[in-house]
């Protein structure tokens, strides 16, 4: 399957508040008074309100509907396998639908936000960057080295084709952690391709990109994940309210149940969290009924009695795709 691109929940400031005027430009801050395939699968059990739908279909079905819904609204477009039937009626999507006002997230800060110019050098001078002496100075690396950074650098310049354009979306603050964010569009082989740069200030204000989100990092790779020969995993990915209960998750009244993607993959998995943990409050938090649709951080974990695609989620490092220090 291809994957393509559908517009995902962005918090930008650069959306309007209800009754406010659209077109106010950026907004400051404000500061807070409070301070690879594994195969087709085989349907077992019940599929909760899928019916009859199949363990590969049923979270499909319902976050092409949720994806839908948020088209069109400045937010985050990311590639994904199971939104792709919805993905021709971008333009059509979501047009004119008034902004979350929940969703506009304010976070207290001394470091002003870079401007759009300045927000656009700074992605383009770190991502087209081949000097390993300069990489600590423009990216968060996280675990990663200056030459792994270096070598992803110069794969994803093969696999997804030159930059196209950079479309800056302003403040998308998550968490607490201040973020800028960047669209990079990637045009190779006759297909779009787009990353998200999240730019973040260090200690000292000086703003630098997520490395680790841009190139949506996994431990251990996707490929050992989707073999099940690794227990537990640490994975970005988007997630949305699902209903498939079978294998260990069978009893509805002891799991909550979530859909779980990843641009990078093109199977659709199933995430679970014990009903009255942290994990799940954590997940409930994140998943409201206007935003249905999130990128989170997650540890996950497989049991041998599970099926292949199915992972418990055993906690939810960070409500976006950048862990916090």
């Amino acid at each position: 399957m291809k994957p393509k691109n559908i517009q995902l929940n962005i918090r930008s400031r650069n959306e309007r508040e209800v009754g406010q005027a659209p077109g106010i430009g950026k907004v400051p801050r404000m500061r807070d008074h409070a301070a690879s395939n594994i195969g087709e699968p085989v349907m077992h059990g019940k599929s909760g309100i899928y019916g009859a739908s199949d363990l590969y279909h049923s979270a499909p079905r319902k976050l092409i509907l949720l994806g839908s819904a948020v088209l069109g609204v400045g937010a985050l477009a990311v590639g994904v396998f199971w939104v792709f039937p919805m993905l021709n009626r971008r333009d059509d999507a979501g047009i004119g639908q008034a902004p979350n006002p929940d969703a506009m997230v304010r976070v207290a800060s001394k470091f002003p936000s870079p401007s759009e110019s300045e927000a656009v050098d700074l992605v383009k001078l770190a991502i087209t960057n081949r000097d390993p002496a300069k990489v600590a100075k423009l990216l968060r690396m996280g675990s990663a080295s200056a030459a792994q950074v270096i070598a992803f650098l110069k794969d994803s310049e093969l696999s997804d084709g030159a930059i196209e354009s950079y479309d800056w979306l302003s403040s998308i603050d998550a968490e607490g952690i201040l973020m800028d964010g960047v669209r990079v569009v990637y045009q190779g082989q006759g297909k779009s391709r787009e990353r998200l740069a999240l730019l973040t200030p260090n200690s000292m204000g000086l703003w630098k990109l997520d490395f680790d989100s841009f190139a949506r990092s996994v431990n251990p790779s996707w490929k050992e994940i989707l073999a099940n020969t690794v227990d537990q995993a640490m994975v970005r990915v988007l997630v949305g309210n699902d209903a498939y209960y079978n294998g260990p998750y069978t009893d509805e009244t002891q799991w909550v149940c979530y859909g779980m993607a990843s641009p990078d993959i093109e199977v659709s998995l199933y995430g679970y969290c014990r009903k009255g943990s942290e994990e799940a409050s954590a997940m409930e938090n994140l998943l409201s009924d206007r935003q249905q649709i999130s990128r989170a951080t997650l540890e996950i974990r497989h049991l041998k009695e599970a099926n292949p695609r199915q992972f418990e989620i055993t906690r939810v490092l960070a409500k976006d795709w950048v862990i916090p220090d």
